[in-house]
């Protein structure tokens, strides 16, 4: 198949810029990702005229996401089923437990997170939904790689950078260590592994081919005061009913 340049790099320049909460420059833009100023200029121009992008003229042209990307991003919200499925138990959990409640999937060796729940307790976090973070030192990555078949796990470990987020992050062969311990105990935990003031806690969801598709996370503040026992016990209930609602 013939990959369009263009288009290649037009969706690249959206993934960079979703990551980007005051937006960027073309030079920032071009410096990080190798293009020259006349491609990217013509591409960003083009998706502010149709609203993919928003521009602002003062003294710096800065470019960040546009509301017509958030109106597309919310249609995979409503067109997919699970969103269904998983809203309610999620909800729930955030609630009985007082923490904020995730659901991620993988995608290209990360985890993109699209479902998120508050409870009114909880201090706000800051991944959002359409974020992305590395497999490896999340609680959700690491609770769906530990259920993936060995040729799936061995591909997406392999584009895992194990770069030290924090001094509590895991290298390859601990990582590869503890997915044994999470795949016995049904749950997997970032003890401050991507930021050093959260402790999160994970579990995979399957669906009705056996497979695991996501994950559903329970994330706050680090505490050894944290009660892990109860919180898993509830999160494994709610991956439970969810994986049982997909037909597992």
């Amino acid at each position: 198949m013939k990959i369009n340049r263009t288009v290649e790099r037009t969706v690249e320049i959206l993934k960079l810029l979703s990551k980007e909460k005051n937006g960027l420059t073309v030079k920032e833009i071009t410096e990080k990702m190798k293009i020259p100023k006349t491609s990217a200029y013509d591409i960003l121009e083009t998706l502010a005229h149709l609203e993919i992008l928003e521009k602002n003229t003062g003294e710096l042209n800065l470019y960040k996401i546009g509301l017509k990307s958030f109106q597309i991003g919310n249609s995979y919200s409503r067109n997919k089923e699970i969103f269904k499925i998983i809203d309610k138990p999620m909800q729930e959990l955030a609630e009985k437990i007082g923490k904020t409640v995730f659901y991620a999937v993988e995608n290209v060796g990360e985890i993109v997170y699209i479902s998120k729940h508050e409870s009114e307790k909880a201090i706000i976090t800051t991944a959002g939904i359409g974020s992305t973070n590395p497999m490896y030192c999340t609680s959700l990555g690491k609770a769906i790689l530990a259920f993936l078949s060995p040729e799936k796990l061995e591909s997406l470990m392999n584009m895992q950078s194990f770069e030290k987020k924090t001094s509590h992050s895991l290298s390859k062969k601990e990582l590869v260590k503890e997915l044994k311990e999470i795949r016995t105990r049904g749950y997997a935990i970032d003890n401050r592994e991507i930021e050093e003031h959260m402790l999160c806690i994970g579990a995979p969801v399957f669906d009705s081919t056996k497979s695991v598709v996501g994950a559903v996370s329970i994330s706050g503040l680090f505490s050894k005061d944290r009660n892990i026992d109860i919180e898993s016990s509830e999160l494994l209930k709610t991956c439970s009913e969810i994986s049982r609602k997909l037909g597992y």
